[in-house]
């Protein structure tokens, strides 16, 4: 800054010393030549002047996205806006938006425009792609000059912006997870939708059971019957706990979460929702749109953390009387433990990923395909 007020007053003192020296020429030789130079460098000069004195600061700046809501690797378009009082003329007009260090390495934009004359015009900033979180965009950065390019002037307008980008939501997770569940296991726990959006159980038909609850879908896959166990929303509740441990599936694992939470939620579900992360999140059971807002923030600003640390505060979060969806991002033998010591099996459904280390504990879960839960600029750079 201090170079630049230099380089400014710099420029203005060999203007001036030029400008005395121009006069003094036209006052010793008093030809027309000599004072049509001097009326010429005149008015140069007082261009200069009124150039200099042009406020920035009146210049309002607006910035916009064009979505509404973004989803973890949508195209991030941010449009702006600029509207001033007055028609002064101005060449051009650089300038130039930050992108926040949460988006990882990406280059700022920048693009130039020539106001001229005009009060308000709109410009459309190269899109980038989205990151799930809640981001803060700093102030613009705006360049200007005279029309010759001699004193450049520059400012930051706006205020900071922020951006909040959710995880990318799969409305057919139930599908998923239906499709995966072992069906021909004994005593699992079977979650699925049916067509009046709520949930139910599986379980072995027994006598005196009515034959029209009978799911003749899940008894053939089986080989035995099974009939279907409606919730009663009065007594039984179904509590969803995100285990965020850090590992390479944490933001799949993520995703699979928020898109169950956010489809039963949409469905006019009322589940118990506990996000355990670098900050534990707690939702009681409740509808509508402003908890679904609520819920939808705490997953894109929470982060990864040590599995052990995750460990101390799940023994508060596993209710009594309450059948439990895990979503965890790896299973490991120390999970495994606390979890059976802490719940009935019964009562308690896995839903994670397989690995090498799952497969050698035989763990008891369901176990979604990575490849499913990928966005859909992830599935193009692959």
């Amino acid at each position: 800054m201090l170079k630049k007020r230099l380089l400014l007053a710099s420029r203005w003192i060999i203007m001036l010393i030029i400008y005395a020296g121009l006069w003094a020429y036209t006052l010793f030789q008093g030809d027309t030549a000599s004072w049509f130079l001097t009326y010429f460098f005149s008015f140069i000069l007082l261009l200069l002047f009124l150039s200099s004195i042009y406020p920035l600061k009146a210049w309002k700046t607006n910035r916009n996205f064009i979505k509404n809501t973004y989803h973890d690797g949508d195209l991030v378009d941010m449009q702006v806006s600029f509207s001033r009082k007055s028609r002064y003329p101005v060449g051009y007009l650089l300038f130039q938006q930050k992108i926040p260090a949460s988006f990882g390495k990406v280059s700022a934009r920048q693009q130039v425009v020539y106001p001229l004359f005009k009060k308000n015009f709109t410009v459309t900033l190269a899109g980038f792609a989205g990151v799930r979180g809640i981001h803060s965009f700093p102030p613009l950065d705006v360049e200007t000059s005279d029309a010759f390019g001699l004193l450049e002037r520059s400012r930051q307008l706006s205020t900071e912006k922020t951006l909040t980008i959710y995880p990318t939501y799969f409305p057919d997770m139930l599908e998923k997870i239906s499709e995966v569940s072992p069906e021909n296991e004994r005593n699992a726990a079977y979650w699925t939708l049916k067509k009046n959006s709520n949930l139910h159980s599986l379980r072995e038909f027994s006598s005196g059971d009515r034959i029209s609850l009978i799911d003749w879908k899940s008894s053939a896959k089986s080989d035995q019957l099974m009939t279907r166990e409606f919730e009663n929303s009065a007594t039984s509740r179904l509590s969803v706990i995100f285990y965020g441990a850090n590992h390479p599936n944490f933001e799949l694992s993520l995703r699979a979460a928020y898109s169950f939470i956010r489809k039963i939620s949409e469905d006019n579900g009322e589940i118990r929702v506990t996000l355990l992360g670098d900050q534990t999140s707690k939702f009681a059971p409740a509808k509508g749109a402003n908890r679904l807002q609520d819920i939808s923030i705490a997953f894109a600003e929470i982060a990864p953390v040590d599995s052990l640390t995750l460990q101390e505060s799940l023994d508060s979060n596993l209710h009594a009387g309450e059948k439990i969806l895990l979503f965890t991002p790896c299973i490991d033998t120390m999970l495994m433990q606390k979890v059976t010591r802490l719940t009935d099996n019964k009562q308690l459904q896995i839903i994670t990923f397989q690995s090498e280390h799952s497969k050698a504990m035989d763990a008891p879960a369901i176990f979604l395909e990575p490849a499913s839960l990928l966005s859909r600029r992830e599935r193009e750079t692959k």
